[in-house]
């Protein structure tokens, strides 16, 4: 007899992590006494996904929360570090998620991604695209409440430094006066007009803007083109324009063109950490950084591929070089440097090695990293293994100065087609703590129903 068939589907997502390490304290101690806080957490995450609610509409629900608790750091001492909790839980995301052809919405909790950042708010996102012939033409807009520490469904999962939880725990030690906007709700705007795939070229160009008691705190606006067709040349370019400090905050530029075993990419960056209004640092850390990359990738028949690239940034802000801890000559802003590698894969096996040189600003570093694993197609067992050797002469920080070497082993076994179990064995030489072991246990289960 046939059995009853349901058009609904639902997927089960379960995380488990148990986290062995410890950090280093900065507090009543020195680089000849190091003390080290431990860290004992179980994070544990877990998610469910549904699909077409409705019958033959793609109509579903996501959802994902993240429960911890760490039993190495009493609740007394994590209250004494800002953003340190002894145990939480955060609502990742959940919302009612409908994915059409032309017309898609969000209502719930949800994350944003574009090129300003990634914003998570409580409310609703909703995109329409008309096609026209091979091209696709439409908008998005999204509104709601800023997910932070004041936000309505409080949560740590993006904690802008708008609502600094240093300001809390002055002002309920009485070491600062409070102030109207330390817990006032911040509601979010944006919008965004698309176009897709016209001769290969996809736009947007987009806005967005917050208020955090009655003023403005954010207000960005930014454009975005990607243009590609396949094998050929490929480029994507972003620029995103602070209103309130009247500047480009961040952008990318990147080129790339492939011919039959030979690749060339140039790309170039603007980095600023333009931050709310309601933060100090827009003030005091506003510094912007330009860097450049030519890259060449070689990639021949055979097993072995290789890559040779050149680096370059420009920092904004000069360091004092009259500063007793300058002990490293500054040539300018600018720093420079390059690096080469190659990667080997041949059924199972895979291998990397790579090395990178850079000197300038800030000091000099110079990295080799080596890298490998075996995962065949049917095994239940993977491995990959991890050594980096790290020189470095950090200017402004005498502890970064010296040798550094770090070990990584990492062993996975699938239980069964929708369960594994995972080790990770993380070991580090150098630096202030001298010698430094972290252990990881994972087990990842999905299921679907």
């Amino acid at each position: 007899m046939p059995g009853r068939a349901w058009a609904t589907a639902f997927q089960i997502e379960a995380r488990t992590e148990a986290q062995v390490y410890s950090l280093r304290s900065f507090t009543d101690s020195d680089p000849n006494n190091p003390v080290l806080l431990p860290r004992r957490r179980l994070v544990q995450y877990l998610g469910l996904n549904a699909y077409e609610l409705v019958s033959k509409q793609p109509l579903g629900f996501e959802s994902s929360l993240r429960v911890y608790a760490d039993f190495g750091l009493p609740q007394g001492q994590a209250a004494k570090v800002d953003g340190l909790r002894a145990e939480d839980a955060d609502l990742m995301f959940a919302n009612v998620v409908y994915r059409g052809d032309r017309l898609g919405f969000r209502i719930g909790r949800q994350t944003y991604t574009d090129l300003m950042d990634i914003t998570a708010f409580d409310g609703g996102w909703v995109r329409y695209l008309h096609p026209f012939g091979s091209f696709r033409l439409g908008a998005e807009a999204y509104s709601g409440l800023w997910v932070k520490a004041g936000a309505v469904l409080s949560s740590t999962v993006y904690q802008p430094d708008g609502i600094r939880e240093s300001d809390v725990r002055r002002v309920a030690a009485m070491l600062a006066a409070p102030y109207t906007a330390l817990d006032d709700v911040e509601p979010l705007v944006g919008a965004k007009v698309l176009l897709d795939n016209l001769y290969g070229l996809s736009a947007s160009a987009g806005y967005r803007q917050s208020w955090l008691s009655g003023k403005t705190d954010l207000q960005r606006m930014a454009l975005e083109l990607k243009y590609g067709r396949g094998r050929g040349f490929n480029a994507f370019g972003g620029v995103e324009y602070d209103l309130i400090t009247a500047q480009v905050s961040n952008a990318r530029l990147q080129g790339r063109f492939d011919f039959d075993q030979v690749a060339l990419t140039a790309e170039y960056l603007r980095v600023t950490p333009v931050l709310s209004a309601d933060s100090i640092f827009l003030y005091f850390a506003h510094a912007a950084r330009d860097g450049a990359r030519l890259r060449a990738d070689y990639h021949p028949a055979g097993l072995l591929r290789y890559y040779l690239q050149g680096v370059g940034d420009l920092y904004g802000t000069p360091i004092n070089s009259n500063l007793a801890n300058s002990q490293v000559a500054q040539p300018g802003n600018l720093s420079a440097g390059g690096g080469a590698g190659a990667s080997l894969k041949r059924g199972g096996v895979h291998a990397g090695l790579d090395g990178t040189f850079k000197m300038g600003w800030g000091g000099r570093q110079a990295w080799v990293d080596l890298s490998g694993g075996w995962a065949s197609t049917g095994t239940v067992v993977t491995l990959d293994a991890r050594v980096t050797y790290a020189n470095i002469a950090d200017s402004q920080n005498p502890l970064l100065t010296g040798n550094f070497v770090g070990a990584q082993l990492w062993g996975s076994y699938l239980l069964t087609s929708s369960a594994r179990l995972s080790v990770v064995l993380e070991q580090n030489f150098g630096g202030p703590t001298r010698s430094d072991t972290r252990l990881f246990m994972l087990f990842d289960l999905k299921a679907l129903l």
